[in-house]
């Protein structure tokens, strides 16, 4: 991903603390004018409805949000409105997979025919015998995308287990020899979510509850299981360009008050939340500074172990997250497509700062699939974005420490 705009650093801090010091408030006011300013112009030059963001770290605890939760009914975007958070939630899925080879109830180069062995339909799919965890949290496997979706698609409707996800892809063909290569797939995660449910005899949904939402007090984040989500804001969307949705017409608008257009309970451990860009952006800087995880495990996890054979080109995969080049240095996270929706959660390590954005929009005011922002005569990928706006609140915290 090439930057398509240059934003200066600026001397880097340690600590956020000067972000509640009575001296800084006149400077802070500033910078909210400016963040608040550039949230509304980004949706104006780009047709989005709405929009969320926040930035959290040690002393610093900000939520913003801007423009319409549901355009028809002229309801207002607030910070805790629901958004689907879509493949984000891979990470709560890798942060638990990670619990459990901390506990040494699992391991990176386990085989997942040692859990699901005996599971009729996971063996049915093409390579099961050969995955490991480590291909899976690394998208290494070969399964390919889609699949699911598609089933969906046809019939979201009834009860989504494990099970029927692997039926849904038990006639596709692996893309390479498992752990030769990297393709991004939902199935890895929902075959690994599959394996914490065997191991804890849980589902996946209660065991994210239990370790990550309430220790966390993740209050505006719920397991997607049905189609009305209370709080939850429209959705806005058009023929998506992913290859595997072609032919798909979705409607106009994904949700109205709170009701989806389909189940979200098929996409399980691919993603499974509703959302809100507070709760992702303390998760993420909470497992970045020991919160969730090891260090161990965090190494793993940001690709310093060479996960791959070969090195992808930036966003860079790592094992449940994936590294970003960014105008604030390089980052880490992920980033989320849901019918009419998008989030990124990204963690910039030498700020020591989680933040995240949502927008109730896949697409801009033209029907292009979103890929670019327009900002003030510029152009930002939404990488770029969402670091334009952690930098400019907390510009003013980092003006008093240089």
């Amino acid at each position: 991903m090439t930057a398509t705009s240059k934003i200066s650093r600026r001397s880097i801090v340690t600590s956020m603390l000067c972000a509640l010091a009575l001296p800084c408030a006149p400077a802070m006011a500033v910078e909210g004018a400016r963040l608040a300013s550039s949230m509304r112009s980004l949706l104006e030059q780009t047709g989005i409805p709405g929009m969320t963001f926040a930035v959290f770290g040690a002393g610093l605890d900000r939520s913003d949000a801007a423009g319409l939760a549901d355009r028809e009914a002229r309801t207002s975007m607030r910070p805790t409105t629901l958004m689907m958070g879509a493949s984000t939630g891979k990470m709560i899925v890798a942060v638990l997979i990670y619990q459990e080879i901390q506990a040494q109830r699992l391991r990176l180069d386990d085989k997942v025919s040692r859990y699901l062995g005996d599971d009729a339909e996971y063996m049915k799919l093409p390579g099961a015998a050969d995955f490991t965890i480590a291909m899976l949290l690394s998208h290494s496997s070969g399964l390919v995308d889609g699949a699911v979706d598609y089933a969906a698609m046809e019939n979201s409707s009834g009860i989504w287990t494990s099970d029927r996800r692997f039926r849904a892809a038990q006639k596709t063909k692996l893309l390479f020899p498992p752990g030769s290569r990297y393709s991004y797939s939902d199935l890895n995660y929902q075959v690994l979510a599959a394996v914490l449910e065997r191991i804890e005899g849980k589902s996946y949904e209660q065991l994210a509850v239990e370790k990550v939402l309430l220790p966390l007090q993740m209050r505006h984040t719920v397991p997607a299981l049905h189609p009305h989500i209370a709080g939850l804001a429209s959705g806005y969307a058009g023929p998506t360009t992913k290859p595997q949705y072609e032919g798909i017409h979705l409607p106009d608008k994904t949700a109205s008050a709170g009701t989806l257009f389909m189940n979200p309970a098929f996409e399980g451990g691919g993603g499974g939340f509703a959302t809100c860009s507070h709760d992702m952006a303390k998760f993420i800087f909470t497992v970045f500074n020991g919160g969730l995880i090891d260090a161990a495990q965090l190494h793993h996890m940001t690709g310093e172990d060479a996960v791959l054979p070969v090195q992808t080109e930036f966003p860079r995969v790592a094992a449940g997250v994936f590294a970003y080049k960014t105008p604030l240095g390089e980052a880490f996270g992920h980033s989320g497509l849901w019918f009419g929706y998008k989030t990124l959660v990204l963690y910039f390590p030498e700020r020591k700062l989680g933040a995240a954005m949502q927008v109730n929009s896949q697409i801009d005011a033209s029907g292009a699939d979103l890929e670019v922002f327009r900002m003030e005569g510029k152009e930002f990928t939404m990488v770029e974005a969402l670091s334009q706006l952690v930098l400019e609140s907390t510009a003013s915290t980092n003006g008093a420490r240089s």
